[in-house]
Formats: structure tokens, sequence, C-alpha cells
């Protein structure tokens, strides 16, 4: 494979993408703070994880993570937010290879019942560079379901899923069972259908336990499985180079600490 040569002009434009999502990112914890005086609900943590597994295939090459998310609800139902975490995709031959993935969102919360909440939401992936050479920025719209904090239901939709010209569809359900007010067993499964886009699409499922040690404290020790259901030849999918592996048989690792 032929990687392309370094450009100073790519080393310019990465610099500017990276003010203009630090100048983004600080406008909304600002935008969010200020809202914080129409006594709504404010939330927030910081992350770091042994892996960043998502749907089905690691978004960091197997690598350490750290992870960092703010969020705002209104009294409306109304919330907005942003989680950022860093990345590695292994495109290493290639110029302005991006290193952060920033996620602004925007949704709505509707208590149906007693026993079930729906959330609606609109989020958009940005990253500080490229990815095997090209802009993959995309958009994606969320629909949950939630039954008390025991069951959810997610179906999400990209009408250009990393910026490749085809849409994606995700869908999973997750189950928690809370043994104490400080130990908590989960788990998902879910289906990614990522073939044009991805090369592959993804069944993944996960099993975990949650220790709350206080309020604000928690440690997380979760297991990742998965399998290929559907395979594209490589000359008919996406023109670039990122083809994940599905992420089978991994333990993952994580402490959060929020507020």
């Amino acid at each position: 494979m032929i990687f392309p040569y370094s450009n100073p002009q790519k080393t310019v434009h990465s610099r500017r993408r990276n003010h203009q999502l630090l100048f983004l990112l600080l406008t909304m914890f600002y935008s969010i703070h200020c809202t914080a005086e129409f006594n709504g609900k404010l939330s927030g943590g910081i992350t770091g994880a042994t892996d960043y597994i998502w749907r089905g295939y690691s978004k960091s090459n197997g690598k350490p993570v750290i992870q960092g998310n703010i969020d705002y609800e209104f009294k409306s139902g109304i919330f907005l937010g942003s989680s950022a975490s860093t990345i590695n995709f292994a495109d290493h031959g290639y110029d302005d290879r991006s290193t952060l993935e920033f996620r602004p969102y925007l949704g709505f919360a509707y208590q149906l019942s007693e026993d079930w909440r729906f959330n609606t939401a609109w989020t958009r992936y940005l990253y500080d560079g490229k990815i095997f050479g090209q802009d993959a920025d995309y958009n994606e719209f969320y629909i949950y379901s939630h039954f008390r904090d025991l069951v959810s239901l997610n179906f999400n939709v990209s009408e250009n899923s990393y910026n490749q010209n085809h849409m994606s569809f995700n869908s999973e359900i997750t189950g928690r069972y809370p043994i104490s007010d400080s130990i908590e067993l989960s788990g998902t499964l879910g289906y990614n259908k990522q073939k044009k886009n991805l090369h592959y699409d993804y069944l993944y499922w996960t099993s975990g336990l949650t220790l709350h040690f206080s309020k604000n404290i928690g440690i997380d020790v979760r297991y990742y499985g998965g399998i290929h259901t559907s395979t594209q030849a490589h000359g008919m999918a996406a023109g670039w180079q990122f083809y994940p592996h599905v992420a089978d048989h991994r333990a993952v690792f994580s402490m959060t600490i929020g507020f």
C-alpha cells in the first residue's frame, strides 16, 4: 500500500480543525453552565478505560482511552450535552490522523408513564483529523425507550455513516439488575448494520458488573463478544481502508468519576 506524503497544508488544516473543535467544546460547556440557572439537572464525568469498544469493534485499536461527558436536562425534557474520547484507528501511515472523537448532542425526554420513558436525540460525530485519509464526520439520530431503570431499547440511524455515502442502522437492548445499592449486573445485545461502510455487519453482546463506591465514583468490568453476520468483498465495500474486525472475547476495565 502506498501512503500519502506529508503535506504542510494538511497540518495547517488539522490545526484549524483542532481549534474549531476546542472552540465548540468550550462554547457548549459555557452554554450549559449558564443554563444551570434554570434549575435543571447538570451531570457529567470523566472515564478511563482499557479499550473503547463500540457496537462490535474497537475505536482505540485495543489501547486505553480517556473519555469525558457533560449533560444538562431542562425541566421541559429537552437535554443537550457533549462527550469526547481519545481514539486510535490504526491508520498510522496517513497524515492528519484523528486522535479525538467529539460528540455534541441535543434531544428530548418524555415520561410516558410511571414505568416508561421515551427519548429521541440527534448527535454529530466530529473528528480532529481524518480516518484513513478521509473526512469522516457524520450525523446520527436516536430513539430510546426505557422501562424503569431495568431495560432500555435503542434504535439509531445515520444517513451518511462515516461520511461514506451509505446509511447505517443499529439496534440494541440493554438489561440491568441491581443486586444492591452499590452493585449492578448488566448486559447488552445489539446488531450493527455497517457492511457498506465498514465491510462487516456485527452482532455483538456484553455482560458486566458495575460497583459504585460512592455517588460519584464507580468501576466497571465488562466482557465483550461478537461475530460477523455478513461480509462484503473489499472491492465492493467503501473505498477506504477502515475494516475493523469484531471485538470478541475481550474484557474491559473502566473507572468513572462523575458529578
